[in-house]
């Protein structure tokens, strides 16, 4: 069952649906907080949370590029203070939501 639930293409579905909380993606999967970190752990090498904090982070991308404004990306993400979204983005990306527009922009004008 656990298998069937967590599969690729549904598991990011319902990352999105969870608002990319570790508890809430637990709930819609029917399982306890407790068996979808066991799961996770065995599948992805990783807590729930550092999972669903990478996919939010890889889905902050497109909705920068976009024109969405950074404040508006990071409360749509779920992320309190703009603050923590940009030290977060940072950390996985190497460079702030401002760097990561102008990077894509000139390298789409590149090419």
């Amino acid at each position: 069952m656990i298998e069937i639930i967590i599969q690729r293409q549904s598991i990011e579905e319902l990352a999105a649906k969870a608002n990319y909380d570790s508890r809430a993606l637990a709930k819609l999967c029917h399982l306890s907080t407790r068996q979808l970190q066991r799961e996770f752990r065995r599948r992805f090498g990783m807590t729930p949370q550092q999972w669903l904090d990478e996919r939010r982070l890889k889905a902050a991308g497109p909705m920068l590029l976009s024109g969405e404004p950074v404040k508006k990306v990071a409360y749509d993400l779920g992320f309190k203070q703009t603050s923590h979204f940009c030290r977060k983005f940072k950390f996985q990306h190497r460079m702030t939501p401002r760097e990561y527009i102008s990077a894509q922009l000139f390298a789409s004008r590149r090419s």
